[in-house]
């Protein structure tokens, strides 16, 4: 049985992005463990990945002080040293283009894994921000972001990139920089008892709250183009489809 504890919503101003999560009704004590897993090459999809995943922490290190706490971030290459750094039940983010299908059973112990990627497959404490990769195959190309989206909030997010690094939020730098925001939040309802990730609801500026799907990816809207400018479509329950087969 999942548990559940009172949480309440927490918002936060800063340049250019309201952050918003869950965290504990009282304010916590303990440093937040974030652990931050890099499996990616060096080329410039993980480039631009790493520096989502940079913007994400510095924004959650502002959430983190407004609430009187502190994330204490972790950087390892390695699976075993992750698993380990600060606690067995520290967030992981995983930094990597492709899966590195993570045994189901494991030789360590470790808390929930927020993958930059699509899952290959379904495994326990196993979620992603990136949408699954049956999305994909269709007739029309879709990404889970575009620095053309033209949204109070997705320009909003992007020019604040921008500013930071010079280039345009591409969808990689957005999957970076949701990770850490998704870890952080997983991290601060299990500080306050809830451990059912099903029930999380955050914010990643496209409009909706999102929410993760039984298979572990994020339900979520991605982005086409049509006639020369990124839309959204709406969110897709891919659980249904499995469901349905």
């Amino acid at each position: 049985m999942k548990r559940r504890a009172y949480l309440r919503t927490v918002g936060l101003a800063v340049p250019g992005l309201l952050l918003s999560g869950w965290a504990s009704s009282q304010a916590a004590v303990r440093p937040v463990p974030l652990v931050v897993r890099d499996l990616t090459a060096r080329d410039d999809e993980a480039a631009s990945l790493r520096a989502g995943v940079e913007l994400g922490l510095d924004d959650v290190a502002r959430v983190a002080q407004a609430q009187q706490t502190s994330v204490v971030v972790h950087r390892t290459t390695d699976a075993a040293a992750a698993a380990d750094a600060s606690s067995t039940m520290a967030v992981q983010v995983v930094v990597t283009i492709e899966d590195d299908r993570h045994p189901v059973h494991g030789t360590i112990s470790s808390g929930p894994r927020i993958y930059t990627c699509p899952l290959v497959e379904w495994r326990p404490d196993a979620w992603s921000v990136a949408s699954p990769l049956s999305a994909r195959r269709g007739p029309v190309s879709s990404l889970d972001w575009h620095p053309t989206l033209d949204t109070p909030e997705a320009i909003a997010l992007t020019t604040r990139f921008a500013r930071r690094t010079g280039v345009p939020m591409d969808e990689a730098a957005w999957r970076g920089w949701m990770a850490v925001k998704v870890a952080v939040d997983v991290a601060l309802r299990a500080e306050a008892g809830e451990d059912d990730l099903l029930a999380l609801r955050v914010d990643g500026h496209k409009g909706v709250p999102l929410r993760f799907s039984e298979d572990g990816h994020l339900i979520q809207p991605a982005c086409a183009m049509v006639n020369g400018r990124a839309v959204f479509g709406p969110a897709v329950d891919h659980d249904l489809f499995a469901d349905a087969d």
